[in-house]
């Protein structure tokens, strides 16, 4: 299966977060269905989607994909809280958004900060 291209992604992305109404944090990556997977933190606050779309969005995609399954997801949720998307933590540094769609990670600009996000709104150790 071909990876998707960087101009692609942010496309659907920027489409994709314009619709969402609230996150999810789950935990495990791929390899489960999203509805299976228990949350470990959620976002509503408008500023900290904000934050979080900033945090998971902005970087270079590196055109690869990490073969493992990911770490926590999180999950986009539309205002009928119906699942719209999902990225997956890939060691710490890394977004596979739609792993098996695109096949693309997004190496993200600040990984520190990610993390940091991550743990103030999650059980993200559990996960």
């Amino acid at each position: 299966m071909p990876t998707a291209n960087g101009d692609e992604i942010r496309a659907w992305l920027d489409d994709t977060w314009a619709r969402t109404e609230a996150a999810v944090l789950l935990a495990g990556g791929e390899g489960r269905p999203l509805a299976q997977r228990p949350i470990v933190g959620e976002v509503f606050d408008l500023g900290h989607l904000a934050e979080l779309r900033e945090l998971t969005t902005t970087g270079v995609f590196l055109d690869d994909i990490c073969r493992c399954l990911g770490s926590l997801t999180v999950a986009l949720l539309d205002t009928d809280a119906e699942f719209i998307g999902s990225g997956s933590l890939h060691g710490g540094t890394d977004i596979a958004w739609e792993w098996s769609r695109f096949r693309n990670n997004l190496e993200v600009a600040a990984p520190g900060p990610l993390l940091d996000f991550l743990e103030r709104h999650s059980d993200y150790r559990r996960a």
